[in-house]
């Protein structure tokens, strides 16, 4: 998880003509990156099935759980395997999964993460072309700190991406060379879909 958040520090060489270029390349990359993911978990989930469980990796049941679209992937095709009856303790409980599941969860949850509206990631870049630069700060500062209050009274993820974004990947992205023009209503509709994916990819499993 580490690796591949860090390795998403990117930014514009040149200035991108317009917002639809910033905005075509920003969504392109992490869309189809959870899209890939939710693929190769679930084929990774059927390759589990059909697995010894004594030969597979095991990760935490709450990491598994952190992210609702990836635990729904895995809990209907290893029918149950998340389930926990109300108010049982999770600690401690692991979960085998084949190495396949396990990379396309982790990648998953990193192409969500980078669709986050802050700095200079993905999202920071898709929400810089849907709005001004003004706004587009006053957003990113206000998922910093939702990202903090979640990471200290939540989950560890959270606060380390809070610090990693704070060190890495604050302020805006370079200009586009013609800021004036605003985005179709066609990408609009696609941010929504990346902005959805997003949330569904980061808030925790019932």
């Amino acid at each position: 998880l580490i690796t591949g958040v860090t390795s998403s520090v990117t930014t514009f060489k040149t200035l991108p003509k317009n917002k639809e270029v910033m905005f075509d390349i920003s969504a392109a990359g992490p869309l189809a990156g959870i899209t890939a993911s939710a693929i190769v978990l679930a084929f990774g989930a059927k390759l589990t099935l059909i697995s010894d469980p004594a030969t597979l990796p095991a990760l935490p049941l709450d990491i598994l759980r952190q992210s609702t679209l990836g635990g729904a992937i895995i809990d209907n095709i290893i029918k149950g395997s998340l389930y926990v009856p109300e108010g049982a303790p999770t600690a401690g409980i692991m979960i085998s999964l084949h190495p396949i599941a396990i990379a396309g969860y982790i990648s998953l949850v990193v192409n969500a993460l980078s669709l986050l509206p802050i700095g200079t990631t993905d999202g920071g870049r898709l929400t810089m072309a849907l709005f001004d630069r003004a706004e587009k700060m006053t957003i990113g500062s206000l998922t910093l700190l939702a990202l903090l209050y979640f990471g200290l009274f939540g989950s560890d993820l959270f606060l380390f991406y809070f610090s990693f974004v704070i060190a890495f990947q604050t302020g805006n992205e370079v200009p586009a060379r013609n800021e004036q023009d605003s985005v179709s209503f066609s990408r609009v509709i696609v941010a929504t879909i990346c902005y959805l994916l997003a949330l569904m990819s980061l808030i925790p499993f019932q």
